[in-house]
């Protein structure tokens, strides 16, 4: 009995020990020596950095090359597979020549002695997308323009006075665009400072532009003077319960207006009871839809201060005639996040329940009746459904 309990202990004894052993993870060492350097660096300058091409060393074990530099003050590094003979360094903020170093790894984890190569980055995303930046006032505030032909992940802080002239981060805006534009609204007519700056992510800010300017008065346009206009050529169904004047309640829902079947393009017109000089509009879709079903996919909306109701002429209204005596507005698209071939995400579904918001070109003529020419949904159907749409502008009578 004692000589069967000796044995189980010691079993259990070496059981845990076994179990307490760490357990080495990755690929175990295979020899300590060192991995030739790589030969013959050559430099292309890119905005804000470059790429290095270079010869590989003839290890049969080398994993990848790896580079190590300094961005602001933090070092940073980058690494290359063994499959290639190049990469990129990125995210410099001036145009000073920098130094990298390029060492050679193996599968043991040993590196080469570092290859140091001096490059030459030329002007920074950050500092090309500042130069390309414009400000002008707009409704309620200013008018940001800008390119970014690198598409660089960005943020551009905009700032605004307040009443002792302190200027303060109004809001943030972030961006990957090629070309960009953004409207800051919420203030007075009041002539004030306003002011912006980019930062890219490695912390690397641009100069400050600054301006003076006095807004256009901007104010939420009444929706109980909206009223249906029907003229020749408009879808003037309804289903029941989905009248047009569902679309000015303020509701955001699985409600709205709704069409039943009718031509391609699809047109309806809205007198705003008043003539107004728009700045902006959003629309929001039929919730529990988004991006599918009858929700608006493309159209275009056109303007007008006069009616030519004497006109009864096919062509003038469901032709496109019409077209040469009102003001085209704008071409409008109801973005899509995560592409518009793939599935509807989470993303996609909260996007939409923002609303699409659109802005009018400032140097659009005031109107009182606006109308839309949708030219396809997500179906790709005949009928149409909104859930509210919202005008802000300056009324002018």
């Amino acid at each position: 009995m004692k000589r069967l309990l000796y044995i189980v202990t010691t079993f259990l004894l070496v059981v845990l020990f076994n179990g307490c052993k760490e357990e080495f993870v990755g690929q175990p060492a295979t020899d300590n020596v060192a991995p030739g350097s790589i030969r013959n660096p050559r430099v292309e300058n890119l905005p804000g950095g470059a790429e290095i091409t270079y010869d590989l060393p003839q290890d049969d074990d080398l994993l990848c090359v790896k580079a190590y530099y300094t961005i602001n003050g933090v070092e940073k590094n980058t690494t290359s597979s063994m499959y290639t003979n190049s990469l990129v360094v990125e995210g410099f903020g001036s145009t000073d020549p920098q130094t990298i170093k390029l060492c050679c790894v193996d599968r043991s984890n040993n590196q080469s002695d570092p290859v140091e190569v001096t490059i030459n980055p030329t002007t920074p995303p950050v500092e090309l997308v500042f130069q390309s930046m414009t400000m002008e006032k707009g409704f309620g505030g200013v008018q940001l323009k800008w390119k970014n032909e690198n598409k660089s992940d960005l943020t551009i802080y905009v700032l605004a006075a307040d009443s002792v002239g302190d200027l303060n981060v109004a809001d943030v805006v972030y961006t990957s665009a090629t070309e960009g534009k953004y409207s800051l609204h919420g203030f007075d007519d009041s002539k004030r400072e306003y002011a912006t700056v980019i930062r890219d992510r490695w912390d690397n800010y641009s100069d400050t532009l600054k301006g003076f300017f006095t807004p256009y008065f901007e104010m939420k346009l009444d929706k109980s003077k909206f009223n249906r206009q029907i003229l020749m050529g408009d879808n003037e169904t309804n289903l029941g319960g989905w009248e047009f004047n569902k679309m000015f309640d303020d509701i955001v829902g699985d409600q709205g207006f709704h069409t039943s079947s009718g031509k391609t393009p699809m047109y309806f017109t809205i007198d705003l009871g008043v003539t107004a000089k728009l700045s902006r509009y959003t629309l929001w879709p039929r919730i529990g839809y988004e991006f599918k079903h009858h929700n608006l996919k493309r159209w275009k909306i056109y303007g007008t201060t006069s009616l030519k109701l004497d006109n009864h002429e096919n062509s003038y209204w469901v032709q496109g005639g019409f077209k040469n005596d009102w003001n085209y507005m704008m071409d409008c698209y109801s973005f899509k996040p995560s592409g518009e071939d793939g599935p509807i995400t989470n993303e996609d579904v909260e996007y939409a329940a923002q609303g699409f918001e659109f802005e009018f070109p400032l140097d659009s003529p005031p109107i009182r009746y606006i109308r839309f020419e949708v030219e396809s949904t997500w179906s790709g159907g005949d009928m149409m459904h909104i859930s509210e749409i919202s005008f802000w502008g300056e009324i002018k009578e």
